[in-house]
């Protein structure tokens, strides 16, 4: 008896125990398909109406976006274009004005530059010239003059000079053959004649080795040493060495040469 209670009692068990996992399974499945349902419906419907609103406003947001994105490019645009044109007539206006102007300037700068250097060179070559014609008429004007009075004074200077100290006792002979002769009434003159001849030049300069014939050439020539200036200027009172420097210095003041030797 004891057997069959046992048996009973397993079997009652393992009924209850499938019951129950039947029946929790089927619970569970049948609130999970509830659950499901129901969550299913309502998330579907959120879904949907989040879709629709983010939807809305995404679109919106980017209809604005593209409308505003539109408008200020059609406005950026409009403004170029008009400020392009705007721009563009005034500077081609101001160009071409202006490249009037700077051809206009440069003609007339090159027009000016152009005479003032053709004026100045002819100027400058008339002046060259007429200065040049002035000095050289004065210049032969005033040393054909003293020049002249020059040469009569030396030339008489000369003479006397041969008269008194070479032709003191009938000098001018002529021989058989008629040539004629100079006779000198010592050896001295004889010999200051002869160095004419021979090119003798007797009288050395002690400060450079410069030689002469005459022994007056030297002392002439000793006041380049001596710093001696006995040509006056008339004009200025500036004293020279020898003529020639006073001839080249008078032509400062116009070029007359007047000068006063004071030979010792």
């Amino acid at each position: 008896m004891r057997r069959f209670a046992n048996i009973r009692a397993n079997i009652h068990a393992n009924i209850h125990a499938n019951i129950s996992a039947n029946i929790r399974a089927n619970i569970h499945a049948n609130i999970h398909a509830n659950i499901h349902a129901n969550i299913s419906a309502n998330i579907r419907a959120n879904i949907h109406t989040n879709i629709r609103a983010n939807i809305s406003a995404n679109i919106r947001a980017k209809i604005r976006a593209n409308i505003h994105a539109n408008i200020r490019a059609n406005i950026h645009a409009n403004i170029h274009a008009n400020i392009s044109a705007n721009i563009c007539a005034n500077i081609r206006a101001n160009i071409h004005a202006n490249i009037r102007a700077n051809i206009h300037a440069n003609i007339h700068a090159n027009i000016h530059a152009n005479i003032r250097a053709n004026i100045r060179a002819n100027i400058h070559a008339n002046i060259r010239a007429n200065i040049h014609a002035n000095i050289h008429a004065n210049i032969h004007a005033n040393i054909s003059a003293n020049i002249r009075a020059n040469i009569r004074a030396n030339i008489h200077a000369v003479l006397q000079f041969e008269f008194q100290t070479v032709l003191k006792s009938s000098a001018l002979v002529f021989d058989a053959s008629r040539r004629f002769f100079i006779r000198f009434s010592d050896s001295s003159n004889l010999k200051r004649h002869q160095s004419v001849h021979t090119g003798e030049k007797r009288y050395g300069c002690a400060h450079c080795g410069k030689r002469f014939a005459q022994s007056g050439s030297l002392k002439v020539h000793m006041t380049v040493h001596t710093d001696c200036k006995q040509f006056r200027c008339a004009y200025c009172g500036k004293t020279f060495i020898s003529g020639s420097h006073l001839r080249r210095h008078v032509t400062v003041h116009g070029g007359e040469k007047r000068f006063t030797p004071t030979f010792q």
